[in-house]
């Protein structure tokens, strides 16, 4: 039951993350619309970005967001790396079509 809270909150987060950037022309969302971006990338973007945000909800099981997304299955974080890239594209498209 906790892994699957964690995994929904991260994809929550990757969301979040996404839209944010989508408005930015200087985001990463602009950087990402030449290539998909690698598991690696999509999960180092989010554990920095939530451990900037300072608002993690799990420091009292997991120091860091990154020993978080660590002690997921590898196909939580898979899951979590493939709505982040459908959200996205999702989110490009749509800023093509404006």
């Amino acid at each position: 039951m906790a892994g699957k809270r964690i995994r929904n909150y991260f994809i929550r987060q990757a969301r979040i993350l996404v839209e944010n950037s989508a408005r930015d022309s200087e985001g990463f969302a602009a950087y990402f619309s030449e290539r998909e971006p690698r598991d690696e990338e999509i999960l180092g973007l989010i554990a920095v970005t939530v451990l900037l945000s300072g608002q993690y909800y799990f420091a009292d099981r997991y120091p860091t967001p990154a020993e978080a997304l660590a002690a997921l299955s590898a196909s939580d974080r898979s899951e979590i790396c493939q709505e982040f890239r459908l959200h996205l594209q999702a989110c490009l498209r749509q800023r093509l079509l404006v």
